[in-house]
């Protein structure tokens, strides 16, 4: 007895579910990362065609699966999860009632790619169909998901190969990779099986003169060779941060994140003024510092406004991000006896009475916030900094134009949760330099899963991000740039100088100016060879071969349930 016949023939629900929970339980984790995703997903995808098929208990091993896939993507969540709501059974009910949901889906997605799979009558439209698949579904729920990308079996720790794609087709194409990866490996473990016995077919229910539809082997090498070509330019173009010290080239600049520690303050609540002192010591090193999300509570517009100019009267030559919560009438309400309280960003500083810019949390944490916070609907917008020369010996010609020789640096902002949704950014026009970022998260594990979605904005946007976590064991740090590593943990400011591209490319990154357009391309990608006529090279004349025409009219038609294409059997894979 081998592994190809207990795995294949004796015992392949026990074995094939058995090893879905292991491999999902180590890919299937908040900070994910690309081999294990793939590794988990060839595991499914291999299982597919055996888990489909018409039998007794076909359903029952579906079910199985299922709840083996939602126990093993909880696993990781369980601790972050039971602080989440005010009781933990609560929030183990939550988890494990979501974690099912997205298991569905994902077992939805493999039954349509299963089904589907042999009415396509391309072998590359059969290689390629699945990773378009897996890329729409997940980026659909990004956009549904009240957590964003948080809720997907996307891959979120990107430091991978692949990582130059994000900013030219953006996060779908990572999902795609996985996808496609899944597919080669997958195939090639059907052609292990294959090689050894020629009943294999007997036990996917197809006759043996139908056996040729599964020659998918130039397609999925071809495919192999695709997406190891994209992993080339990684080894070629450095992400390095730029260096600071030739300043014709580069803007240095040091910014800051002001954590006061307890053992300094004494406090678990910490006041405007213990964040103003704090801010005080590192204004002299920094020249933009952030506070931490809802650093301070205001109750009225009044006391707002007082405490910005407390902050400018105190703070003098730097900018300073004060994240606050406050609690005023709602704008909506004529009567005004109507109160919101809404977390919002408001960049501050002594060369202007007015305030710069200000930006309110548009994504709540659902019931822990969204019972209390009112979200808001207006996206961040840009503001110019002028920055003055860091040092007296720079000369002020060669740092910057008259009549004050600053450098202008365009900044934006966004606030926590708002970093796992989909496109954040969509309404800017033009590149920021850099992204302040005040966080406040209430678990490590949390914490950890949210610097690596900044980092992917950061990313998408080929920006840098100035993050900013107040919370109880939160990671801050500066991402994008070339920067990926955690600055602090928990309490205590930190100070970080940064070089930027001058003068300044503010134009936007391809996913910046059309987003995800690019599953469109890739869903081309996979159904054009049915579709798409052959035109020969060199002859004015479009010629339509009469194998492309019919190829694609028997595709639609497969599709549409009225037949099936030509190479495709007579007996459906799934029945």
């Amino acid at each position: 007895m081998d592994l190809r016949q207990v795995a294949f023939h004796d015992h392949p629900s026990v074995f094939f579910t058995a090893l879905s929970a292991v491999t999902a339980t180590i890919a299937l984790r908040p900070d994910s990362t690309i081999l294990p995703m793939i590794g988990a997903l060839s595991v499914l995808l291999v299982y597919s065609p055996i888990l489909f098929r018409p039998s007794e208990h076909r359903w029952v091993n579906v079910f199985l699966i299922g709840v083996a896939l939602s126990v093993a993507s909880s696993v990781l969540r369980l601790q972050a999860s039971l602080e989440a709501l005010s009781t933990p059974g609560g929030s183990l009910v939550a988890l494990f009632t979501f974690s099912a949901l997205l298991s569905s889906l994902s077992l939805t997605a493999l039954y349509v790619s299963t089904k589907f799979y042999t009415r396509l009558g391309s072998s590359w439209s059969q290689v390629t169909l699945f990773p378009a698949i897996w890329a729409t579904l997940w980026c659909t729920v990004s956009y549904i998901s009240p957590v964003g990308h948080l809720s997907t079996w996307s891959v979120a720790n990107n430091m991978d190969a692949y990582n130059w794609v994000t900013p030219f087709l953006g996060p779908v194409s990572k999902d795609w990779i996985v996808g496609a990866w899944a597919v080669v490996i997958s195939e090639t473990v059907g052609y292990w099986h294959t090689g050894f016995s020629e009943d294999t077919v007997d036990l996917l229910n197809f006759p043996q003169d139908q056996h040729r539809r599964f020659n998918n082997k130039k397609a999925t090498k071809i495919l192999t060779l695709l997406l190891t070509f994209l992993t080339i330019p990684s080894f070629i173009f450095s992400n390095s941060p730029l260096p600071v010290s030739p300043i014709d080239a580069v803007t240095p600049l040091s910014v800051a994140c002001a954590l006061p520690p307890y053992q300094h303050y004494k406090r678990h609540v910490l006041t405007l003024e213990d964040y103003i002192r704090e801010t005080d010591t590192l204004r002299s090193m920094a020249k933009i510092i952030l506070w931490p999300e809802g650093a301070v509570t205001f109750h009225s517009v009044e006391e707002r406004e007082n405490a910005f100019n407390e902050v400018r009267k105190r703070i003098p030559g730097v900018y300073v991000g004060v994240s606050f919560e406050e609690t005023i009438s709602d704008p909506n309400d004529s009567t005004g006896r109507k109160p919101i309280t809404r977390t919002g960003l408001a960049v501050v500083s002594q060369k202007s009475n007015d305030t710069y810019h200000t930006y309110y949390k548009r994504h709540l944490v659902p019931v822990a916030e969204s019972y209390r916070l009112t979200h808001s609907t207006a996206p961040p917008t840009l503001f110019e900094a002028q920055l003055p020369k860091p040092h007296k010996y720079i000369p002020s010609k060669q740092w910057g134009h008259g009549p004050d020789y600053t450098r202008p640096l365009p900044l934006t902002s966004s606030i926590c949760l708002d970093f796992a949704a989909p496109f954040p950014f969509a309404a800017l026009e033009s590149r920021p330099a850099l992204i302040l970022a005040p966080a406040r998260t209430w678990d490590r594990t949390v914490g950890n899963a949210m610097w690596l979605q900044a980092k992917q904005r950061a990313e998408e946007l080929d920006s840098m991000i100035l993050w900013c976590d107040g919370g109880e064991g939160g990671v801050s740090g500066v991402a994008g740039g070339g920067f990926n590593d955690v600055t602090q943990v928990g309490s205590g400011s930190f100070i970080r100088t940064i070089g930027i591209q001058y003068p300044f490319d503010s134009q936007r990154t391809p996913y910046a100016r059309f987003g995800d357009f690019t599953l469109i391309l890739f869903w081309i990608f996979a159904l054009g060879p049915g579709f798409i006529p052959r035109v020969p090279f060199g002859n004015l004349q479009f010629k339509f071969a009469r194998r492309g025409i019919y190829s694609g009219i028997q595709t639609f038609r497969g599709w549409i349930g009225h037949g099936q294409t030509e190479r495709a059997p007579e007996q459906d894979l799934l029945g």
